[in-house]
């Protein structure tokens, strides 16, 4: 008999919930075969075997939240105080779908929703929740996430809203409500927690710096003529350049620990901010230091693309030292970013925009501008140290050169 527990699947782990059984009981299932898919913090994963046999029984219902440890199944025989086994839903064997999908509460209708035409609806877990709690048919409704058309809680609490109210229609649906209370998902709970804790124990102070990018563009444009089908962004150098800075000022690559003292970080690894339809996820590339620019661009693009289908695994979102976060593809000139602990500083890039400036004799000229903020943790990273960090980030974005030889 083995005993199928819930994993930790990353540091600060506490909880996990059953999005859904990918056997059945009665199902023979081989060592490292995925069993079951569980949602935490930062991501969605596939619980594997670790035993072969059959799978027994299974006392963690779908929808069901437990801490790390706790028992969900059992493999091969069942000891006598074993637990009843959880509620299994009336539906065919289930099939694996993308990472992202999501799953029922136990009580619910089938994981795998098919539209009229036999074809499966992709949804997040948010949106399943929201609508079984509103009496909606997912099938009716258009989904605007992702890119593959993938549903979500605003398309569910769009399309509630807009249902009549006489009728048939479901009492929670009324003519005098005005608002929907859509439950945060278990990503939104963690990154509330982390944005407060972050704000409540981390001294922020913020640092801005104008960069010239004539030179920076210009040299993308070189690049991007060479290889257009591996195209390098600006945030791909913005990485670079935060990569060689740091390398230049390791006392900025630090985190401020429990125990008062200043934790040192040998790699460079940098988080990249990537906004989803459920909540920011932050992809980590590790060893930045001894990646080259076309290297950091090709790995950026793969994390970027693996974050917005919902494919990361929570290996893959830990371990950051410093993060990135840009918001200028939007138009944003200037913002400030909140540390992400237990970083010690976040750099935010907003836009490039034209402006004029003074130049030769008098005259005015055109620039390409663009500002970066430096959001520090005050208890590991003071004004002088972070202001001549932006000062090296600057002089590199600046002449770019530097960035394509090492």
């Amino acid at each position: 008999m083995a005993e199928v527990r819930m994993p930790k699947m990353g540091d600060g782990m506490e909880e996990g919930t059953i999005l859904r059984w990918l056997k059945r009981e009665g199902d023979m299932v081989a060592v490292d075969e995925s069993i079951a898919e569980i949602e935490t913090d930062k991501a969605n994963v596939e619980i594997p075997a670790e035993e072969a046999g059959p799978l027994t029984r299974i006392v963690a219902a779908e929808g069901e939240t437990l801490a790390i440890g706790s028992v969900i199944a059992y493999i091969g025989a069942v000891p006598d105080e074993a637990p009843p086994s959880a509620p299994q839903p009336e539906r065919a064997p289930a099939t694996p779908t993308e990472t992202g999908s999501a799953a029922p509460e136990a009580e619910a209708a089938p994981t795998t929703v098919s539209a009229a035409d036999g074809g499966r609806i992709r949804a997040t877990p948010l949106a399943r929740s929201m609508a079984r709690r509103l009496g909606v048919d997912l099938g009716k409704i258009r989904g605007t996430g992702g890119g593959v058309g993938r549903i979500v809680g605003k398309d569910v609490a769009a399309f509630a809203a807009a249902q009549p109210t006489e009728g048939t229609a479901k009492p929670s649906v009324r003519a005098e409500q005005t608002a929907v209370d859509i439950p945060l998902s278990r990503m939104r709970k963690a990154i509330a927690r982390r944005t407060v804790l972050s704000k409540q124990t981390a001294p922020h102070f913020y640092l801005v710096i104008p960069v010239d990018m004539d030179r920076a563009v210009d040299t993308l444009d070189q690049l991007n003529a060479q290889a257009p089908d591996r195209k390098i962004t600006v945030n791909d150098l913005v990485v670079k350049a935060c990569a060689a800075a740091l390398a230049i000022h390791p006392d900025v690559n630090v985190s401020y620990t429990e125990g008062e003292t200043l934790r040192q970080h040998a790699a460079i690894n940098i988080g990249i901010a990537v906004g989803t339809d459920e909540g920011l996820r932050i992809p980590v590339i590790t060893d930045c230091a001894d990646r080259s620019l076309r290297d950091l661009s090709d790995a950026a693009r793969t994390l970027v693309g693996r974050t917005r289908r919902g494919e990361l695994t929570p290996q893959e979102m830990s371990g950051a030292t410093f993060t990135v976060s840009n918001l200028g593809m939007f138009g944003i000139e200037e913002f400030a970013a909140i540390i992400s602990p237990p970083e010690a500083a976040i750099l935010a890039v907003g836009a490039i925009t034209p402006e004029v400036q003074p130049g030769e004799h008098g005259s005015l000229v055109v620039r390409k501008r663009m500002r970066l903020t430096l959001s520090c943790d005050h208890r590991a990273v003071d004004g002088l140290l972070g202001a001549r960090f932006l000062q090296t980030l600057k002089g590199l974005l600046e002449h770019p050169v530097a960035l394509l030889t090492t």
